[in-house]
């Protein structure tokens, strides 16, 4: 419970400043690395 309260603790306090989350490069340049990543293996 003492986790569950710290971690509730944080959440509220991180949200009170919150920021919008920006991207910086463009979502072509970040698809195109991902296209690039080896295929996951089983």
């Amino acid at each position: 419970a003492d986790l569950q309260d710290a971690i509730a603790r944080y959440i509220r306090e991180h949200n009170r400043a919150s920021k919008p989350f920006v991207w910086t490069k463009p979502a072509e340049k970040i698809l195109d690395k991902l296209s690039r990543l080896p295929a996951p293996s089983e």
